[in-house]
């Protein structure tokens, strides 16, 4: 066996298996579980993990993906050649033919990520989560043995007590906090401020009696810093709090190194800080929590309303009045610039359309021109359409979308990378799978209540902190790109951008690259992540397609 992870609660296995342990490593009672009852024994196991099992009798070879994607697994398979890593980057060292997959491509200008089982090269490939493979014979088979949306419950669900279930959440994030405290090595949490990194913390800080390490970073641009509500929050639960600073210096520093540690092009800017804190807080543990999961379980994104309110506005108009708005919008130019595109949407798979403006990414047509392409492709069209046919309401449809997509593929890939590039351990637990089929099947009155995002969570918060800690405008963990690549990033864009590298390389329309430049540097700084999602496709494709 090849394993990367964690079990949490490998004692529990071991005691139902009855298996008689000659160390205490997990790894040992995964294999003897896989051996007594091969892949069903994944059922009982809490944890992160990518293994590869080799069955010396039936020459079968297993691989396995944990159930919400947190540890990755890549593979190459062409013709009967087969081979399979932790990185897309290993699989690049082999003799293979690189070619860019066209679809992924389009995938990652419209999301900023590479979605489900795709990948940036042609004939290498994801393992979904919660899926595993087989090979055997030189046939490779793919198959779920989790699949979150089976373990929804009928609509509408039944009422429930607020002060029950308040106790019985704070029971189950206690317990996952707990398990994920399983180490023989020094371990501590991310500490932005915000309601999810906050409560994690807090619980943590509960269950120990001397200061737990918490973390975060700060920015030195205003109206991207959040480091103050996390010393607030550190001073009154008593943790051991570190705080580092994001300069334009510090990131000049990182950014050239990103693509290797980025084996893909991925254009979330917070790859920056994320990258910065897994390293400040390496010099003090080997371990840390993220309160990743949260937002996506319990509906704390902005984009729940707005969906509702554009779904309305299509359905009554057709679409007349709709472009005379947008036009209305764009002449009055600046922050009306994100309306007037809005408005513009087309109406068929509206939400992945929107979703991708809210991400400030190009849009269906512009990636036709981009690409020169006369047809576009969209794989993330058709995993919407699969979750908007399911029985349940747009907020829950959102939700589910964004657990199976956005936190599998995006955020967890990002946390992952910068992580391991640290030689540090990240646990998350809210992807405990108990805390994520509860919570999804709470009524939705627990998650959104008069405009509130995460009423639960923020109920739970507010037994550890003042409610003015607790109901506080969301931040998230953004970075400051715009300003960067304005000032001392600017280079960036010369370097990457350039018409004659456009121009040699083959694969963007130079004359729409341009565009975009000279609209950005000429005051539409809306264009800020475009610019830098071309420019980050740039450097990978330097580090990986043509090399030094």
């Amino acid at each position: 066996m090849i394993y990367n992870g964690e079990i949490y609660n490998y004692e529990a296995v071991r005691d139902k298996y009855g298996i008689q342990p000659r160390t205490h490593s997990d790894s040992e009672i995964i294999l003897e579980a896989f051996a007594l009852k091969g892949i069903d024994c994944l059922q009982d196991m809490n944890g992160m993990f990518a293994l590869a099992i080799w069955d010396k009798t039936e020459k079968q070879l297993t691989l396995v993906r944990d159930r919400f994607g947190k540890k990755p697994v890549v593979y190459y398979h062409k013709g009967n050649d087969f081979a399979f890593a932790s990185e897309l980057k290993a699989l690049m060292t082999l003799p293979i033919e690189k070619k860019i997959d066209k679809v992924s491509l389009q995938d990652y200008l419209f999301l900023e990520y590479i979605p489900e089982a795709r990948s940036i090269l042609q004939d290498c490939y994801k393992l979904p989560r919660g899926h595993y493979m087989t090979v055997k014979d030189g046939k490779v088979n793919v198959k779920p043995y989790y699949v979150f949306r089976d373990k929804i419950q009928a609509r509408p669900l039944p009422e429930r007590n607020e002060n029950e279930v308040l106790d019985e959440f704070e029971s189950l994030l206690s317990s996952a906090v707990k398990l994920r405290q399983v180490s023989d090595v020094p371990i501590g949490a991310f500490l932005s401020g915000g309601t999810d990194s906050s409560l994690i913390c807090a619980l943590f800080q509960k269950q120990n009696s001397s200061p737990v390490n918490t973390f975060t970073i700060g920015f030195d641009v205003k109206g991207y810093d959040e480091s103050e509500s996390a010393r607030k929050v550190a001073a009154i639960l008593k943790t051991n709090h570190r705080e580092s600073h994001l300069t334009d210096r510090n990131s000049i520093e990182i950014v050239d190194r990103l693509p290797k540690f980025y084996d893909e092009p991925f254009a979330a800017p917070s790859t920056i800080p994320s990258y910065l804190v897994c390293r400040e807080a390496r010099k003090l543990v080997t371990v840390a929590m993220s309160g990743d999961g949260g937002d996506e379980l319990f509906m704390g994104y902005g984009y729940y309303d707005l969906y509702r309110k554009i779904k309305t506005a299509f359905r009554i108009d057709p679409g007349v009045g709709r472009m005379a708005l947008s036009a209305l919008f764009r002449a009055k130019g600046g922050r009306y610039e994100r309306a007037a595109r809005i408005m513009q949407l087309p109406k068929k798979d509206l939400f992945v359309h929107l979703w991708s403006e809210q991400q400030y990414m190009y849009s269906e047509k512009e990636i036709g021109r981009l690409l020169n392409l006369k047809e576009t492709h969209l794989s993330i069209k058709e995993q919407w359409r699969q979750v908007d046919a399911l029985p349940l309401n747009d907020n829950e449809k959102i939700s589910l979308f964004d657990i199976e997509q956005y936190l599998a593929y995006n955020l967890l890939y990002k946390m992952d990378s910068a992580s391991m590039a640290n030689s540090l351990e990240v646990r998350n637990p809210y992807l405990d799978y108990r805390l994520m089929e509860y919570g999804y099947n709470l009524p939705e009155s627990f998650k959104l209540r008069n405009g509130t995002a995460k009423y639960l969570m923020k109920k739970l918060l507010c037994r550890y902190l003042p409610e003015e800690l607790v109901y506080r405008r969301k931040w998230g963990f953004p970075a400051p790109v715009g300003n960067w690549l304005q000032g001392e990033l600017s280079y960036l864009i010369d370097k990457w951008l350039d018409p004659s590298l456009i121009r040699q390389q083959g694969i963007f329309n130079e004359s729409m690259v341009k565009e975009y430049v000279t609209a950005f540097r000429s005051g539409k700084t809306f264009h800020d992540k475009r610019i830098w999602s071309l420019i980050v496709f740039q450097q990978w494709y330097h580090e990986y397609m043509v090399g030094e």
